[in-house]
């Protein structure tokens, strides 16, 4: 399993410098405009780097939000003057570093890549720097186009190693996901489409269809333990005897048997369940479907969730990652999501970010030494205990009036 190991960002919107050592569960919390999501989306921006091309289209794959080159930049008065958007990521092997551009009166489709620089151990695979003509792949000179990265050349190299080729390969494939109701519900198109599920919410049905197929996945027994209600759900195509005429549907719906209803009257599809039961076999398909990425983002992951709820998912979707070897970014407003985290293990990673007096964000990792004792001492809730009082940070500056 190829995992990050560490982020650098400097100069993308409020992150002027942050520089992050990563677990495989990473949880970030503050304020609303803190910086959170901006994170996430650095790393979108490099992980198109890897797939070759950093522009709007491939940027949109990744749920990164579309905007004109200046917004990208960060622009603090005190700033030294450099065009340049920096981004590294390490593994425990490798490591690869971009600063792009886009700084004409016109703001070109693209961004350029002034310096790129991908590294094996010691050993540089690929790198150039700001004078044209420097390119180089394993040694050799190419030809320097600076619209395309070099990373993608690297990849398609049989002398490149396979971890890294597969370093490459698990950031290309990484995506923010942040799914809305209506998708969800199979009554709007999803309109960046991803497998298993779109990062909008598409395509749910099919994926809990193959993924509920497969025993070993525990698929049903997990959603049922988290959506009270239900008796049971099952994937059909519409049908009218369940959801009115006027609603549009896709071909695949979820439908689900409600314990509490009679017989003849238990079965609710999508459109009329609640929106957090649909939630809950979302994030188990990104947790647990074998061709979900490796490595997401899921942004406010208490999408819809009562706080005892988004506990409970928070605990089950955290041991799913862990088991499945995945790596995952969130981003949370909920305290209560805080004490359904094992976070007494390395693995699982809690972050706060802040706007200092001058608008730059920092992130900074909150240790949990021993959650045991902090339980004992504070309660079952001691974690979001703890934010609520301030004492762990993420919270808003409250302004005299």
């Amino acid at each position: 399993m190829i995992r990050l190991t560490r982020i650098k960002v400097e100069r993308f919107k409020s992150l002027e410098s942050v520089d992050i050592a990563l677990g495989q569960v990473n949880v970030f919390i503050g304020a609303n405009g803190a910086g959170k999501s901006n994170l996430l989306e650095a790393l979108g921006v490099i992980g198109a780097a890897a797939a070759g091309r950093v522009d709007d289209q491939a940027l949109l794959r990744r749920g990164v939000r579309p905007g004109v080159p200046r917004i990208y930049k960060s622009a603090f008065p005190k700033m030294k003057k450099d065009p340049s958007i920096r981004i590294t990521v390490d593994t425990q092997t490798s490591s690869y570093f971009i600063a792009i551009v886009n700084q004409a009166k016109v703001p070109r489709p693209f961004w350029e890549f002034q310096h790129e620089n991908l590294r094996e151990a010691s050993e540089s695979i690929a790198s150039r720097g700001p004078t044209r003509g420097n390119a180089r792949i394993h040694g050799q000179a190419i030809r320097d186009e600076r619209s395309a990265s070099l990373a993608i050349q690297a990849r398609a190299s049989l002398e490149t190693s396979e971890p890294t080729r597969d370093f490459l390969a698990t950031l290309d494939d990484y995506a923010i996901f942040a799914p809305v109701t209506p998708v969800l519900r199979g009554i709007a198109p999803d309109t960046a489409p991803r497998n298993p599920v779109g990062l909008f919410g598409g395509a749910l049905p099919e994926a809990v269809e193959s993924l509920a197929a497969d025993p070993k996945r525990k698929l049903r027994q997990l959603a049922l333990d988290l959506i009270e209600w239900a008796a049971d759900f099952s994937v059909g195509p519409p049908s009218r005897n369940f959801i009115a005429s006027s609603v549009p549907t896709m071909r695949r719906v979820i439908l689900f048997r409600d314990a509490f209803m009679r017989k003849n009257d238990q079965t609710v599809s999508g459109y009329d369940a609640s929106e957090g039961a649909l939630y809950v076999l979302y994030l188990l398909c990104l947790a647990m479907h074998p061709q979900a990425p490796r490595l997401f983002a899921l942004d406010n992951f208490d999408h819809g969730l009562n706080p005892s709820a988004a506990r409970q998912l928070a605990r089950v979707f955290s041991e799913e990652i862990l088991s499945n070897d995945r790596q995952v970014l969130l981003t949370t407003h909920n305290p209560l999501v805080l004490d359904g985290l094992p976070l007494g293990d390395d693995r699982v990673r809690l972050f706060r970010v802040e706007r200092e007096d001058d608008g730059r964000s920092t992130v900074v990792r909150v240790p949990v030494k021993d959650l045991l004792a902090l339980k004992k001492a504070h309660g079952q809730n001691a974690v979001s205990r703890l934010w609520i009082e301030g004492r762990i940070g993420g919270l808003p500056r409250v302004r005299a009036i």
